[in-house]
């Protein structure tokens, strides 16, 4: 099993970069759904509702003791008083997950120094899974 972490913005197809490739979320979409992987909204949590994939909350409420309640309260626009660190949520993801043969997170923002985790940007992600580089199987990008 991998762990993969997609960000959404400029990195999927619903929010693409304006000069390079996306991932279509119908991959995002079948690597949740069709497999054994586990695949999370690392970034924009708005990923969560159109990959049907869990977030920053779920993450939250498996990992903290007081669960969901460590982010405090939520203001009007739905942002919560704490909100962990990106390098921070890659590092309590893979935490959950301690068996995983492989940890991905897919971003615009360059997360390579974050231990145990190989980065990509979207469109080196594509081309890697294209290659085989990433053994994935997924479904073509028109679905």
């Amino acid at each position: 099993m991998m762990v993969f972490a997609f960000d959404r913005d400029w990195t999927v197809d619903v929010n693409p970069h304006p000069q390079h490739e996306a991932v279509p979320l119908a991959w995002v979409r079948h690597l949740a759904h069709d497999t054994d992987h586990e695949v999370w909204a690392i970034g924009n949590q708005d990923l969560k509702e159109e990959a049907d994939i869990p977030g920053i909350e779920a993450l939250a409420e498996r990992y903290y003791e007081e669960g969901v309640g460590r982010l405090g309260e939520q203001n009007e626009f739905g942002r919560y008083e704490y909100w962990p660190e990106r390098p921070d949520r890659l590092r309590i993801l893979a935490e959950e997950f301690p068996d995983a043969t492989e940890c991905i997170v897919v971003d615009d923002i360059d997360l390579s120094d974050v231990e145990g985790w190989s980065h990509y940007y979207a469109w080196d992600f594509v081309l890697a899974v294209e290659r085989g580089g990433i053994p994935i199987d997924p479904p073509s990008r028109e679905e």
